[in-house]
């Protein structure tokens, strides 16, 4: 630009004239840019410098050579480093590209509905058309998920094998749920859990990090398993007398109010001492007061209290017992479709015991995953997501407290329910969500007669807050295998190593071995349990894309992925053997994280049946089938567990036992222990006693001689526990009731808390101090040695 010439006029003023110069050439910029001569033009920018302009920390231009180098006389110091900065895509474009992919599937589908896209690949433009104008209609049947008997997959596509494993429901779906009062499928079979061991019921959507994914898997690569688990299981034959879950109705019961009986406070002690540990959202001092008046008669308390009623029933009998049932169907009478606009916690925290707890305990997991959805909705609509900024009295803290607990406690009741269904978390966790952890005063508060508001004293929310940071790492995990099943190596290593560091940051009252009380004791083992569970869900997909594929060779990082999750699966089945407790509490979460660590080394029996490892694999499976068996009394779905684990077992074996020309069979170091497997299978299934285990091969578990764990408590057979069992008022290992009113002095089936009871009802007075519940004198707890 020229400088401005200023031009007299008639008025004596002045007008400013701007003047234009012509643009430079381009030789004349290269060198005015050697020169080093800089102008008023905008300053040129780039995101990616030299390595001298780093190392000398200026700006660079971006050229090659750039103007610095070139100023500095040593363009042969000017190059660029080739790593750049991984970009990583929002949700946003994440879900776009899914929506464009999944379209494209579609349309692809639409064209060539009998051919795979793997098949196509290869093909070019005039042999797609070739397939277009003559069409071969096979009339075959497919199956609502990917099929299995198509050409195998190209083993440099693993995600696309893992890809077809995702179970995608037709049009008419129809749940194992909700067939059970029209087909003979046992109570324990769900598609979510593949209990009922058909891939081809048409089945809800699963992702490929689901246990369905591992049996598919099993079967892409020994296709005669198909017939082994065609067969019925043997469970169902026999009837199921399970009391029939009645769901809400449309309109409310009459509510009526609840009087206080010993029956009751020994279920709410039940609750208060192993399942409010890890959910702790209920202000116990309030509850207990509340009950034991006897006023409260509004519909959320009464759905709530009979809530606490059927999970303090379950965790403190054995699982032949199935008065909870009633409790559920009570509180369901209060809980009709009108309550999901309540405005009130109590019918949150309620629907939060029943799709976190009890409908993934009746194996209905796809009714619990909709319910608890519900519940944080409602959660929402409570505002128990945001932080209250009021500040005030104690009762101002204390509801405070109540409402993070709440909202927190249904984070990591949805997070540990669906990360193994390979479904999104739907943003259950983001920036949104400013609700502060709890806190541990809240522990330290006394009501107004001095006694501890909250029976978790010993653990206080140590286990909540610890178990959040481990959910948040877990809702990363989990949505990222629902976007794609293979994660980069770096990302799995990244999320490994996230998990490894919460594990040793742990407070040591969680993580140390030492004798504790029962509740912390749990409470510690499921988190370890929960943690080993999650780094082998982690890195799970590797071992089945490279089984589904067939693979005999792969990469280092995939090769020690597959190392890890064998070992994590090796150490769970040896932990739970070591630390199981006979209560449901304990069993329940046993059973399960047995049962996904029993599908690593079945799939490596199927797939690498050749391996040295071949009889530790075995081995490892032979404990949980014992174990799966001990835990008959302790776990609803552990006979069918058992049952379904036993059935691969089998086809293993049978699998190896045909393979040709071998003197010594890999397999022959288990024929002993397989023999006693056919023996103890040959027993009657629904068998109530618990059989003793035989510790000369596991060598991890603990017979009955060496321990006495009752329902309700750890305790040593002793004195005072002879004298009640003798006595017959107390039933120790069962906690069961004696009602005069039973036929036969024998315990009435459903507990009435509508009831009045007198004083030949209630507990002998050794009742509390043996039992070590939160109402005795000394507020004391069980020990776990």
């Amino acid at each position: 630009m020229a400088p401005a010439i200023p031009v007299p006029t008639q008025g004596g003023m002045f007008h400013t004239f701007q003047g234009v110069t012509p643009r430079k050439q381009t030789s004349e910029l290269s060198d005015s840019a050697k020169t080093g001569v800089t102008s008023n033009a905008k300053r040129i920018t780039t995101p990616h410098a030299c390595a001298e302009c780093k190392r000398r920390k200026i700006r660079c231009d971006g050229q090659q050579p750039c103007g610095q180098c070139l100023s500095s006389r040593a363009p042969k110091r000017c190059f660029y480093d080739k790593h750049r900065q991984r970009v990583i895509p929002s949700r946003k474009t994440l879900e776009a590209l899914s929506q464009s992919l999944e379209e494209c599937r579609s349309i692809l589908k639409r064209i060539y509905p009998n051919h795979e896209v793997q098949s196509l690949l290869p093909l070019n433009r005039q042999e797609l058309l070739g397939i277009l104008e003559h069409p071969v209609d096979d009339g075959a049947t497919t199956l609502p998920s990917p099929p299995l008997h198509t050409s195998s997959m190209s083993g440099d596509e693993p995600e696309a094998s893992l890809a077809s494993l995702e179970q995608m429901p037709s049009r008419d779906i129809e749940w194992d749920e909700e067939r059970r009062g029209k087909d003979p499928i046992p109570l324990e079979a769900d598609d979510v859990n593949a209990l009922s061991l058909s891939v081809d019921r048409q089945a809800s959507y699963l992702g490929a990090s689901s246990i369905k994914a591992a049996l598919m898997v099993m079967l892409k690569v020994q296709p005669g398993l198909r017939t082994a688990m065609a067969t019925p299981l043997a469970t169902s034959d026999l009837p199921h007398n399970y009391p029939s879950l009645r769901q809400g109705t449309t309109g409310t019961k009459d509510p009526q109010r609840i009087p206080w009986s010993w029956k009751g406070q020994t279920l709410i002690d039940a609750y208060f001492k192993r399942i409010h540990v890890f959910v702790p959202m209920l202000d116990e001092a309030a509850f207990r007061a509340d009950y034991l008046e006897g006023q409260r008669f509004d519909t959320p308390w009464l759905a709530l209290l009979n809530m606490v009623f059927a999970m303090g029933s379950i965790v403190a009998m054995k699982s032949e017992d199935y008065n909870h049932v009633n409790y559920y169907n009570r509180a369901m009478e209060h809980l009709p479709m009108d309550a999901f606009g309540s405005s009130h916690i109590e019918s949150v925290q309620a629907l939060a015991l029943i799709g976190g707890y009890y409908l993934h305990y009746t194996n209905r997991p796809n009714m619990a995953n909709a319910v608890l959805g519900a519940a944080i909705r409602m959660a929402s609509a409570l505002g128990l997501h945001r932080e209250s900024l009021a500040q005030g009295s104690n009762e101002v803290a204390v509801a405070a407290e109540t409402r993070r607990r709440t909202w927190w406690s249904l984070f990591c009741l949805d997070t540990w329910a669906t990360t193994t269904m390979g479904r999104p978390s739907f943003g259950r966790w983001g920036p949104a969500i400013n609700i502060r952890p709890p806190e541990f005063g809240i522990g330290n508060v006394t009501a107004a007669n001095g006694a501890s508001r909250d029976s978790a004293q010993h653990a206080g929310v140590l286990p909540l807050i610890e178990n959040i940071k481990f959910c948040k790492i877990a809702t990363q995990i989990q949505d990222l295998l629902a976007i794609s099943p293979l994660l980069p190596a770096e990302d799995r290593c990244n999320f490994d190593g996230q998990l490894v560091s919460w594990y040793r940051s742990l407070p040591w009252l969680l993580r140390t071995t030492d004798p504790c009380a029962e509740p912390l004791y749990i409470a510690r083992c499921i988190m370890k349990w929960r943690y080993q569970n999650l780094r082998m869900l982690l890195h799970r997909p590797v071992l089945l894309s490279l089984a589904s594929a067939n693979s005999t060779h792969a990469a280092e990082p995939d090769v020690a992925a597959v190392d890890v999750c064998r070992d994590l699966a090796k150490q769970t089945i040896d932990d739970i053997a070591r630390e199981w407790t006979r209560n449901q509490m304990s069993g329940w979460n046993a059973v399960w994280f047995l049962y996904q660590a029993a599908m690593v080394p079945l799939v490596s029996l199927f797939w690498q049946y050749s391996s040295p490892c071949v009889p530790d694999w075995y081995k490892q499976l032979e404990t949980v089938l014992e174990l799966l068996e001990a835990m008959e009394d302790w776990s609803l779905a552990a006979r069918r567990s058992r049952e379904v684990v036993w059935r691969m077992y089998e086809a293993a074996h049978n699998m190896h036992a045909q393979q040709a020309n071998r003197s010594v069979s890999p397999v022959s170091v288990a024929g002993s222990s397989r023999n006693r497997m056919r023996a103890t299978q040959s027993q009657t299934p629904h068998s109530t006693g618990l059989q003793a285990i035989d510790t000369a091969s596991a060598g991890l578990v603990v017979t009955d001689g060496e321990f006495h764990m009752s329902p309700i408590g750890f305790e040593a057979e002793g004195l005072m526990a002879g004298m009640i069992d003798q006595h017959g008022l107390w039933d120790v290992d069962d906690l069961q009731y004696w009602n005069p009113g039973g036929p036969g002095g024998q315990p009435s089936e459903d507990v009435d808390f509508g009831q009045t009871y007198g004083p030949e009802d209630m507990m002998p007075m050794g009742y509390d101090a043996i039992m070590g519940n939160p109402t005795t004198m000394d507020g004391s707890f069980g020990f776990v040695q």
